[in-house]
């Protein structure tokens, strides 16, 4: 968010941000009094394109502007919550997020369930499904990981947030590739076909090359965006991709302090319509808007 600084006797635009754990600012000279709203609100918005250094791909000048208001109102909100309201906080978003990502991935499974299971660690009386049970730990032991794990995207972790998913679900293909395990998919409702497995390592090497040549000039929101549905569409793993895919891209917004996405199940044919545009016409602008979208309203007030 840019905002207007007085340094002794003159006018700057000022835009603080986060990084390598540091706060940092850019200023920029407006002069000795200030132009008028119309002016000024132009000037705002040349400031924050210069400061970007091209880190919007897909999105405009004043997305990216929300995008990072939402995001210091955000930190200035959670700033004032004692350490037992911010676990609060974080548990609600977690339960709520496990239920639609599990409901998205085909998980039959009511939101009360699922906190009864997760905040109150109780199995309902009328619940016989082990795996489903086993599906929803695994989802909250990934959310967990994420909010933890400062290290890289890399193959390892990839692998490793999967094992951790998929635990007790199906072990004989948690943790590995589908190229490790000479396994072809497909995605039910839709035409697109997966990458073969005898494909899958190449797939899997261009698109670590691709996030090391995007990872710092990206917006942290397309990043993660991008990062979702490009693993989505890869389909590495023989299941629990979409799960994956969705902690990955919190696990960008999180690492970067940024608040979290939620998708909600309500949402389902929305979701599945960009993700059809970037995997039948490789749009991907649609799904960043999209994702974009969600920023705003889980974490707008």
């Amino acid at each position: 968010m840019v905002f207007v600084r007085k340094i002794k006797d003159y006018y700057a635009l000022a835009h603080t941000y986060r990084k390598d754990g540091k706060v940092l600012q850019e200023t920029k000279y407006v002069g000795k009094s200030l132009p008028n709203k119309t002016r000024l609100e132009q000037l705002k918005k040349e400031f924050l394109a210069e400061i970007s250094g091209g880190r919007n791909k897909y999105l405009n000048v004043d997305q990216i502007s929300e995008i990072d208001s939402v995001k210091e109102e955000y930190e200035k909100s959670v700033s004032k919550l004692s350490p037992i309201e911010k676990n609060k906080l974080k548990e609600n978003f977690m339960i709520r997020f496990t239920y639609d990502s599990s409901k998205l991935a085909g998980i039959d499974i009511t939101l009360r369930q699922t906190s009864l299971m997760l905040k109150d660690g109780i199995i309902p009386k009328d619940f016989n499904n082990m795996k489903t049970v086993k599906a929803l730990e695994g989802q909250e032991k990934g959310f967990l990981a994420i909010t933890s794990y400062r290290g890289l995207l890399n193959k390892k972790f990839l692998k490793k947030l999967h094992k951790i998913i998929l635990a007790g679900v199906d072990n004989t293909i948690s943790g590995k590739f589908r190229s490790d395990i000479k396994r072809d998919v497909e995605i039910a409702g839709t035409i697109y076909v997966p990458p073969k497995w005898r494909e899958l390592n190449k797939q899997i090497d261009d698109f670590f090359k691709w996030y090391s040549n995007e990872n710092r000039k990206l917006h942290p929101l397309e990043l993660a965006a991008l990062v979702h549905v490009k693993l989505i569409s890869m389909q590495p793993f023989a299941d629990g991709n979409s799960r994956l895919s969705r902690l990955l891209m919190n696990w960008i917004l999180w690492k970067r302090n940024y608040p979290m996405i939620d998708i909600p199940v309500t949402d389902l044919e929305h979701y599945y319509n960009v993700l059809d545009l970037y995997q039948m016409e490789h749009k991907e602008k649609p799904f960043v808007e999209y994702i974009y979208k969600k920023y705003i309203e889980t974490n707008k007030k």
